[in-house]
């Protein structure tokens, strides 16, 4: 089964009869949560996101995207229930327009979409190991903020696919790009990393444990996404 990653962009507004479809396909808990958001946007990403899992996810294992359940492990990490084909490996990431589905494949699987904002780069010194602080700090200072993001969404992918969340400290490993541009963590060697802007103002990255990563994403739209649980 091979990998793929999917990307859907998150309008600003969505006709009624398709936002009343999506909040219908999704789980009580998740409609509560959605209901309790005082920003649109933040309700659209949580409730798209879980729709999107569950259309790609339901395509894999044969089962209606509504009769999907869903477990986490102590840090977080969601996971299919038993009876749902809970090998089945997926992670999905979401921020500012875009949401992230990586899914597919035998490997622990993580994903990491992150919207770029200015930030202080002495928040590197915090966070990133010596070997990333050092290699920011070189960059022109006009690559800094998009080298940062990359380094902080690639470290986030890690992360999510060994599935401990922010109990693996993100110092306790390194992030180092190669003479060709490609990525890896000499700490996490048997892991393969993808690292790519989806826009000007968002930053995408994924990890596998071992398994190919597709080159790009696959674009899904609203409309298909609709489509998909009529």
């Amino acid at each position: 089964m091979m990998i793929t990653i999917q990307v859907l962009q998150v309008p600003a507004e969505l006709p009624e009869a398709y936002w009343n479809l999506f909040l219908s396909r999704v789980s009580e808990e998740r409609r509560r949560q959605a209901a309790r958001f005082v920003h649109q946007a933040d309700a659209y990403r949580s409730v798209l996101g879980e729709v999107l899992t569950r259309v790609t996810l339901s395509k894999l294992n044969g089962l209606r995207p509504e009769g999907l359940s869903f477990t986490r492990n102590k840090y977080g990490k969601p996971a299919l229930s038993l009876s749902n084909y809970a090998d089945v490996q997926f992670n999905v990431s979401h921020s500012g327009d875009w949401i992230a589905l990586i899914s597919g494949g035998d490997a622990d699987l993580g994903v990491d979409v992150e919207k770029i904002s200015p930030i202080d780069m002495k928040i590197a010194e915090r966070f990133f190991s010596l070997t990333e602080s050092q290699f920011l700090a070189a960059e022109p200072t006009e690559m800094q903020l998009e080298t940062f993001y990359r380094l902080w969404t690639l470290k986030e992918s890690y992360i999510k696919a060994v599935g401990m969340g922010l109990s693996m400290p993100l110092d306790s490993f390194s992030m180092i790009r190669d003479a060709d541009g490609n990525w890896h963590s000499p700490e996490a060697a048997a892991y393969a990393f993808l690292s790519l802007r989806l826009d000007h103002g968002h930053m995408l990255a994924a990890c596998s444990a071992g398994e190919d990563l597709p080159a790009q994403p696959d674009v899904i739209t609203i409309e298909e996404l609709y489509q998909a649980l009529l």
